[in-house]
């Protein structure tokens, strides 16, 4: 029996984290190369906001509306004038609505229109919006390239940085800069709006047939890799064969990351520069998993036929796997659904991406994590609101404390009948513990204390995320859409044609030349024209050393 379709069809992120470490170039977001006019026109780096509160005061009553018995912060700096503001999104839709609804009971004076656009067709949209003349308030954004390139979005770091609860965001928000494109005069373009962390999933029940140890939640990636290897299985006695990973996500992006704290990127992205050198071991680690016949069978394959007798097979329900590298999303939207709960007998527990070494291991450490940005447009002319709203609909207090009313209530379902939670339930971005409580107690409703306390453990471990790099990395696209995927780098390792490593020096200079290209066309002169003259001298220097 295959995947649960609606898991299939989920849109924005989930649309597009099958591309990690650049992946297969067909199912890719629009190349930054696809063109709007400007939101803001001609070197517009900022919104206007003319009269507007140009920070966050912080200064606040809190007030209770209809149907909440929260408690909820009223900012005094907003508006009182009549005003309406724009957002278009491809976060979950009736969700999106409802934080809309009550954004507008707290603030009765704004009105609120949301538009829903599927990302696979969002920067047409967007596009098409800006060329009309209707160009939103608020954006969200998936590769960061185009959204840049066509200076859709505007400066809003005096905003965050005097919004006091940023500071209670996950600590690489602002340390890895995410969201800032590394920009040396502190400038903000791009907010996270939705987190879902890196994951790997494990079938304790496969574990004790296989009479295997659980590993500890302070496991190393070489422990992941013995473990995947202990638990293939391929002459077993019920004569299915076992095997150790069923795979979503490649593992060469998780070791990226997981190599080294200094590392802020795919790619070894250190904020400034790429070195590919760690990428590749972990693109020769899995593809040597696939060639030594560890990882389970992709589904409509012949060989998922042979395996389990179904074309349209998921090694996820077939009890004979035992780690997995799938999404996050695919543990609410599928394994603890009720009728998957009811139908297979599996024990599916999360890890934290493993560290690589064991001083990692042992404390917190970054792991890849899935994260859409979002930002506010060039042509807003009521930034602070929007900001406030924005806000709401990421990573704030009390749109938090919402989206866990929402998805709480089972009752209120998407439009093909199935609850909430059950869809798109990402993970908050803050720390705030009263907000986790919340959350804590919906996401494990109807789990018994011990599985309660694994997944307690695991959201403590993985607040340190890194994102994807299409979506935070100038130039990141371009070069996996140009070099990266029009060479083919993963089918050539994956047949044992070619070893990763064998690309690396080359990979680092086509990643370092397209990433600085983009800093000087979106940042430079002619764009945002907000880089220093030693940055500019920087990226020229970075261009013509790389070419």
């Amino acid at each position: 029996m295959k995947k649960k379709i609606s898991a299939m069809l989920l849109t924005g992120c989930m649309a597009l984290t099958a591309l990690a470490g650049c992946g297969n170039g067909g199912n890719a977001p629009a190349s930054g190369g696809e063109t709007a006019a400007s939101a803001g026109g001609e070197n517009a780096p900022a919104a206007g906001n003319p009269g507007g509160a140009t920070s966050v005061t912080n200064d606040f009553d809190l007030i209770t509306v209809d149907g909440s018995s929260h408690q909820y912060k009223k900012y005094k700096d907003m508006t009182t004038e009549n005003i309406t503001l724009n957002y278009v999104h491809f976060d979950q839709d009736e969700t999106v609505q409802r934080l809309a609804d009550r954004f507008m009971q707290i603030y009765p004076n704004i009105t609120v229109n949301v538009q829903y656009e599927n990302v696979a067709n969002y920067n047409t949209t967007l596009s098409t919006l800006v060329s009309n003349g209707q160009a939103p308030d608020i954006i969200m954004h998936s590769d960061c390239d185009y959204a840049l390139s066509n200076m859709l979005l505007a400066d809003i770091s005096a905003y965050f940085n005097s919004d006091e609860e940023t500071k209670d965001l996950a600590d690489t928000i602002t340390a890895a800069g995410l969201g800032t494109y590394n920009l040396e005069g502190g400038m903000r373009y791009s907010v996270p709006v939705k987190f879902f962390p890196g994951v790997i999933f494990i079938d304790r029940n496969v574990l004790e047939t296989l009479n295997l140890k659980v590993p500890t939640q302070q496991w190393k990636w070489e422990d992941m890799i013995q473990l995947i290897k202990d638990a293939t299985v391929l002459n077993s006695p019920d004569g299915m064969a076992y095997y150790g990973l069923g795979y979503y996500n490649r593992l060469d992006s998780y070791y990226g990351i997981a190599a080294r704290q200094d590392i802020i990127g795919e790619f070894g992205f250190n904020g400034k520069v790429f070195d590919l050198s760690e990428w590749a071991v972990g693109e020769q680690e899995f593809s040597n998993l696939k060639l030594g016949g560890y990882i389970a069978p992709s589904t409509e394959t012949q060989a998922m036929e042979d395996w389990c007798g179904d074309w349209e097979g998921w090694a996820g329900n077939t009890g004979h796997a035992a780690v997995f590298s799938e999404a996050f999303w695919s543990f609410q939207n599928t394994w603890n659904t009720p009728s998957y709960k009811e139908s297979y007998n599996l024990d599916i527990v999360p890890y934290v991406i493993p560290a690589v070494s064991e001083a990692d291991a042992g404390a917190g450490h970054h792991s890849i994590a899935t994260i859409d940005y979002g930002g506010i447009t060039t042509s807003c002319k009521h930034v602070r609101e929007a900001y406030e709203l924005l806000k709401f609909m990421a990573y704030g207090i009390d749109g938090w404390y919402t989206r866990c009313e929402i998805y709480a209530d089972e009752s209120i379902v998407n439009a093909m009948g199935t609850a909430l939670k059950y869809d798109v339930m990402p993970v908050p971005i803050t720390k705030d513990q009263g907000v986790w409580d919340e959350y804590i107690k919906v996401f494990c409703a109807g789990m018994d204390d011990e599985h309660t306390g694994l997944w307690r453990d695991y959201f403590k471990s993985c607040m340190q995320p890194i994102s994807f790099g299409w979506t935070s990395i100038a130039g990141y696209w371009n070069f996996c859409d140009e070099y990266f995927n029009s060479i083919g780098i993963h089918d050539l390792v994956d047949n044992g044609t070619a070893q990763a490593a064998d690309y690396v020096e080359e990979a680092n200079r086509k990643a370092n030349y397209y990433h600085a290209q983009a800093m000087l066309d979106y940042f430079g002169p002619s764009a945002y024209n907000v880089l220093s003259e030693s940055e500019i001298a920087e990226y020229e220097k970075m261009k013509t050393d790389n070419q």
